[in-house]
């Protein structure tokens, strides 16, 4: 039974429903009769709390109902102590997402009343250390609880928020700075989990700026500071600036007490000279991004402790734009609409005073006009666009940039993320990278001015983790300004070759809510997420399948990215092997469904195969193509296409895939489309029969070429550069003028199976060798020579017109298409050789 259960944990993900219950139901009984690994599938059972379907959701309330709130034995009290046991066990060693499923069940039974007042009680004794023998690891365990409890229902924090705020941000939270995070993440729930319904009236449930909760936040956060050994410093001001923001009437007074006690202890000068690196930190509040030509006083801290100053700076910056965005927005539209409807009122009250005053309606405005503007909301849409505006100038010009609290923090971010010399220290670089993102998420004017040094950093950075921390807040600035980061696409992409796994998981799940929410184009570089599926890591491979998966539910997404994909994931450049290609392509091509989609595809890869520089690209379009399921019209567009790719049918690859397609489409086609199957299949083994030939005379040219290479010296080594064979027969005609005024070539090359001697110049037909180099023969340099042999100055030597008209009548070069040259040109062409002779025969013979 135990060999089965890992089996059995598998099957709880299976996507048949009864699978799943009958699972459930299997782990329960083992549990119970205390089978040795049952604990194990009943935590793998939480994560079921999120399924769609209701038998399954139920039976996972009814299996941990079983389990944990059922005991026996005892009195009342004692039976609710065992249920808090059992409950608090579940918390111990649990993972971030088996607390985030527990707190969705423990949401579903205060929902559903399964459970009781008395067993909250008693969590609330335990988290006090009411009962004896509790530990500190119990009773963070009952805090925990509370807290999830309190998000079904928030009166269960509310009724004991001074018992919260004494235990767990009083002494106790000094010395646990674990209980603190725990305690201001159970006061969060006092805000609501919901969003607010439009045109509510409710006021928010705040608290003073004063009130015990906030001071003692700031009075741990202050004095623990410098305590760099206690790891959740850091966690800890994250949820306290949360529990401000959300819970504290003007939080910008509380957040300001707390940056400047953090900050006294980040300028309190030491006379020893520390092994850290220098922070600049000015007396009067201003700050250099140079520091050597500063003449600031230079103030020497520990760097985890600067990075602490910079890390609740950058996440204050954070929140402050969050509580202009959603609380100040709100509230804003909160008072439009009381005075909206106390304007109301007041207008039925005198309404038919308003109907006999025509001065009650604003000027240059009718009475129907304004009743048409508030049916149709315009008066409502306007202020909202004011509103709007109002909120985002705030963001502007007064929270990161100006003369306030953050803005004079800037330059000290800034400066420790642009000198990493000065700043080597790991934990310090990565504070700042990620406060300086968090700045740059308020204001689109600081976001421009520093873009450049967050993607040098996010490329450049020696530490995976500060890369993996970038690429999350670069996802987060395409979603805040995204015409900003639209520029800077191809660096996000290339983030998904990074050396470490860790910022390639980051990428791809960035890339991937960006695209499936249509805030980054699909567009070529698409292919580098293809290329994710044949990752190293097996987490990558699946998040990339998931990706084209969720993709191609999106309309036609996958079929207009494809033969774009196939051309650079087949390009050697890429660097994807041809076996990953092939798992690629299968994969993809398995959402080619439609018969309009695969014959296009036919047509664009088809063409596709005249722009191949490799053979390899050959070979992978013509893989891609045995992919698809052709139809008749399918046939038809390979038919049509056909001069595409039968030069590359020679390769034996290239010739199985077509052999492949040929096979899939004789399993379904028509007897009238047999015949058209037939042809192509007739007309593909010819293409490929006489490319074998063809290789093989090119194998034997090639070998004939080189043997001539390695013997003596040949008569082709006289084809040099700048003379053309029209100026080599004319300097042929010319000594055999000056030799003898026949026309017989002579008995020093005879050349075999020639007749007459003018019909090629003998030494150009010594110097090409004879037949053994007809197949390098270019139609375009044999154009350019004809045509320069009539080119002839005054200047030249003379030459027989006779022979060289029968040189162009009777040219026995073969695969030469001949020119054909106008009347005129050739009378003119003779007449220049007549005067060149005449000009010879002047001359005085050379003996």
């Amino acid at each position: 039974m135990q060999r089965a259960i890992p089996i059995l944990c598998q099957l709880l993900g299976s996507k048949a429903t009864s699978d799943i219950l009958e699972t459930v139901e299997f782990f329960v009984s083992a549990f119970e009769f205390g089978l040795a690994g049952a604990m194990e599938g009943v935590r793998r059972m939480l994560v079921l709390i999120w399924s769609g379907e209701k038998a399954v959701k139920e039976a996972v309330v009814e299996a941990y109902k079983r389990l944990y709130l059922n005991p026996t034995g005892g009195n009342l009290r004692s039976r609710n102590l065992a249920v808090v046991k059992n409950l608090t066990a579940l918390t111990v060693g649990a993972t971030v997402g088996e607390l985030t499923s527990l707190e969705e069940l423990i949401c579903e039974l205060v929902r559903s009343s399964l459970l009781s007042p008395g067993v909250v009680t008693l969590l609330w004794e335990r988290f006090a250390l009411k009962i004896q023998g509790t530990t500190a690891e119990d009773s963070r365990g009952a805090l925990l609880l509370l807290g999830m409890a309190a998000g079904a229902e928030a009166d269960i924090v509310r009724s004991n928020v001074d018992v919260l705020v004494q235990e767990g941000l009083g002494p106790r939270g000094h010395e646990d700075l674990n209980l603190a995070r725990d305690t201001c993440t159970a006061l969060l729930k006092l805000g609501g989990q919901k969003k607010r319904k439009a045109g509510s009236h409710e006021e928010p449930f705040r608290f003073p700026a004063d009130h015990d909760m906030f001071t003692g936040l700031a009075d741990i956060l202050v004095k623990g500071v410098e305590n760099l050994s206690n790891p959740y410093w850091v966690p800890l001001m994250e949820q306290g600036l949360n529990v401000v923001y959300k819970l504290s009437e003007n939080p910008d007074v509380v957040i300001g007490n707390i940056i400047k006690g953090v900050a006294a202890v980040v300028l309190q000068a030491r006379e020893a000279e520390s092994p850290e690196k220098q922070a600049q930190e000015p007396e009067s509040g201003e700050t250099q991004e140079e520091p050597p030509a500063s003449p600031t006083k230079v103030i020497t801290c520990s760097s985890g402790v600067l990075s602490r100053l910079l890390a609740l700076a950058g996440h204050c910056a954070l929140r402050q734009l969050v509580h202009l965005d959603v609380a100040v927005t709100g509230e804003l539209k909160r008072h439009r609409a009381l005075q909206e409807e106390r304007n109301n009122k007041a207008g039925k009250k005198g309404l038919t005073s308003a109907n006999n005053t025509p001065s009650s309606t604003p000027a240059g405005k009718g009475k129907d006009e304004m009743s048409m503007e508030d049916e149709m909301g315009l008066a409502g849409a306007s202020a909202d666009d004011a509103e709007a505006e109002y909120i985002r100038k705030i963001c502007e010009m007064e929270v990161v940039t100006g003369s306030n609290l953050l803005a004079l923090l800037a330059p000290v971010i800034v400066t420790v993320c642009s000198n990493p010399i000065m700043f080597p220290h790991p934990q310090l670089r990565a504070t700042a990278s990620l406060a300086l993102a968090k700045y740059m998420l308020v204001s689109a004017e600081f976001c421009e001015a520093h873009l450049q040094l967050l993607f040098t950093i996010l490329e450049k950075a020696p530490q995976p983790i500060i890369r993996a921390n970038t690429i999350i807040a670069l996802g987060d600035l395409s979603f805040r300004f995204p015409n900003l980061i639209e520029p800077w696409t191809p660096n996000l992409y290339a983030r998904l070759r990074d050396d470490s796994a860790h910022v390639r998981k980051n990428t791809l799940m960035v890339l991937t809510h960006l695209i499936l929410n249509d805030m980054l184009k699909v567009k070529g570089y698409i292919s580098d997420m293809a290329a994710c599926m044949v990752d190293e890591v097996s987490g990558i491979a699946d998040l990339a399948k998931l990706f084209f998966l969720e993709l191609s539910k999106k309309g036609n997404a996958i079929y207009n990215i494809m033969p774009d994909m196939v051309s650079r994931l087949s390009d050697p450049e890429c660097g994807v092997s041809e076996e990953h290609f092939r798992t690629i392509m299968k994969y993809l091509f398995s959402f080619i469904q439609k018969d309009k989609q695969s014959e296009s595809l036919v047509e664009k890869l088809c063409h596709r195969f005249r722009a191949t520089r490799t053979e390899r690209q050959a070979r992978d379009l013509a893989f891609c193509l045995s992919l698809l399921s052709l139809s008749e019209k399918g046939v038809r567009k390979l038919q049509e296409n056909f001069t595409c790719f039968g030069d590359k049918l020679g390769d034996e690859d290239v010739h199985n895939s077509f052999c492949t397609i040929m096979k899939k489409a004789k399993s379904f086609a028509k007897p009238e489309v047999k015949a058209l199957v037939d042809e192509l299949e007739q007309r593909i083994e010819q293409c490929h029969n006489k490319g074998m030939s063809d290789d093989d005379t090119l194998q034997k040219a090639s070998k004939a070429r080189t043997a001539g290479k390695k013997g003596a010296q040949t008569p082709g080594k006289g084809l040099q550069k700048g003379r053309t064979p029209g100026r080599r027969r004319r300097g042929q005609q010319a000594s055999r003028k000056q030799d003898s005024s026949s026309e017989d070539d002579g008995p020093n090359h005879p050349l075999e199976g020639e007749e007459h001697p003018a019909k090629r110049g003998v030494k150009g037909k010594k110097q090409r060798g004879g037949r053994k180099n007809k197949k390098t023969v270019s139609l375009s340099s044999d154009e350019e020579s004809d045509i320069e042999l009539f080119d002839v100055t005054g200047t030249s030597t003379g030459a027989d017109p006779d022979a060289e008209s029968d040189q162009e009548n009777t040219d026995p070069r073969p695969n030469i298409t001949p020119i054909r040259r106008a009347k005129g040109s050739r009378q003119r062409s003779k007449k220049h050789l007549s005067a060149a002779e005449d000009s010879f025969s002047e001359a005085t013979p050379v003996k």
